[in-house]
């Protein structure tokens, strides 16, 4: 059974594509986080999936805050 599920965050920040593989990897690496993806089309869009048993949401959010980015949590997936 799959207990993952999805947020989107909004990255502020301008990011070049080595500093939004960076941002992902580090993401990929918080307790509970399963998936941290950047898309090139939309730079600003990190659609993260999440055992929803392990963390919350806004924990994510805060974590990605503590590593210095300037986001909002905009959507569940």
């Amino acid at each position: 059974m799959n207990n993952s599920t999805g947020i989107v965050i909004h990255i502020n920040e301008k990011l070049d594509g080595s500093n939004r593989e960076k941002l992902s990897n580090d993401v990929c690496h918080f307790e509970g986080v399963v998936s941290a993806n950047l898309n090139d089309n939309r730079p600003h869009l990190m659609i993260v999936g999440y055992n929803p048993e392990e963390t919350k949401p806004y924990a994510v959010l805060s974590r990605v805050r503590n590593i210095g980015m300037h986001a909002q949590l905009v959507a569940w997936l």
